[in-house]
């Protein structure tokens, strides 16, 4: 008969072992992405900060930018190096603020409002892959670059994604990340695009029809082409961005109306910003379209690279929300602004 300190040395030395193997398989599994060996919750958990930061530093009070109200501006961060890279935004049905980023993302927070409906934080903040029709993680660097995010009318979304142009759809909350994606039929034309300069802006509007801008496919008087996609049934329009920037977003509105997000770089990490309106009876096959500006961010005013909008209509007006992708590049910064457009500026 083994004596008892012999048996306990032994247990002593085999938990020792065992919690060898779990750290080494814990090291193995950041060195592969921090996605090995983790439970499911676990993995799709995310921290990240909100610093709240000043638009206009030499006015920090300042609240009036042109045709909308300042409510909050925030520097989002995260150690974890998933978190960056957002080029689309929506709230969904389950009022989460979603996101996707172009290393094939999908990301939701619940916000926490006061009673005015100003954000003060995001919290229990998840993220996980989005998955093919097949079921399967997005993981091809071709097929991640998903660069727009908008919420139909029954609360499913659609994301568009450049390099290999296509419109996916996916459930509605909550089964939204655990849902393959439907491919949206698109008019052939889309393919002829730049790969990275196609369906930078999809919005759904309310009678259900997807209206999407290309970034950089031209038509030859210089506009965006531009597309109505109602089933399998195709319409082509086209939208004038202002003179050296070009459409990263776009965002429908109950009635119809459409918030349009123009950006423009400039050397060396230099960033301004549009919105405009267009307005609902605007948009119809062979239009040429050009929005009213609501908002023009330049520098010295605290800008970056904004690629995502998301609109919540309230009884004061529409509250709008944008987002910056940062690229995962150390100058630039994830910001995420909050505008309020009042009722008698719509």
């Amino acid at each position: 008969m083994m004596s008892r300190y012999a048996t306990s040395n032994i247990l002593v030395k085999s938990n020792r072992f065992t919690a060898f193997l779990l750290a080494a398989c814990f090291i193995a599994g950041l060195s592969a992405g921090g996605e090995f060996f983790v439970s499911p919750s676990a993995a799709n958990d995310l921290r990240v900060e909100l610093l709240p930061i000043e638009i206009d530093r030499r006015n920090p009070k300042r609240v009036e930018f042109d045709r909308l109200k300042l409510l909050g501006a925030f520097e989002l961060s995260s150690k974890n190096s998933r978190f960056g890279g957002l080029s689309g935004l929506a709230i969904g049905a389950d009022g989460k603020l979603y996101a996707v980023s172009d290393r094939g993302f999908w990301l939701s927070a619940r916000m926490h409002l006061d009673p005015n409906g100003r954000l003060l934080n995001l919290a229990d903040w998840k993220i996980a892959r989005l998955l093919t029709p097949e079921n399967k993680p997005v993981n091809n660097k071709l097929m991640t670059d998903a660069e727009a995010l908008a919420q139909a009318p029954d609360g499913s979304f659609i994301v568009g994604f450049e390099h290999v142009h296509r419109l996916w759809r996916y459930r509605a909350p909550p089964g939204t990340f655990s849902s393959p994606a439907v491919p949206v039929s698109m008019p052939s034309e889309i393919f002829k695009a730049p790969r990275n300069g196609g369906l930078e802006a999809v919005s759904v509007l309310p009678d259900g029809r997807i209206f999407a801008i290309a970034e950089e496919f031209e038509n030859p008087d210089g506009s965006l082409k531009a597309w109505l996609v109602d089933d399998a049934r195709f319409a082509a329009l086209s939208y004038h961005p202002e003179s050296g920037f070009s459409v990263s977003d776009s965002a429908a509105l109950k009635n119809g109306d459409v918030i349009v997000v123009e950006r423009r770089h400039s050397l060396p990490v230099r960033f301004s910003v549009r919105l405009t309106l267009i307005k609902a009876d605007h948009i119809r096959p062979g239009a040429t379209l050009r929005g009213e500006e609501l908002l023009r961010l330049e520098p010295p005013l605290h800008t970056d690279n904004f690629e995502g909008v998301a609109v919540m209509e309230t009884g004061e007006g529409t509250m709008i929300f944008l987002v910056s992708d940062d690229n995962f590049f150390r100058l630039q910064r994830t910001l995420l602004f909050q505008f309020l457009l009042p009722k008698n500026g719509q």
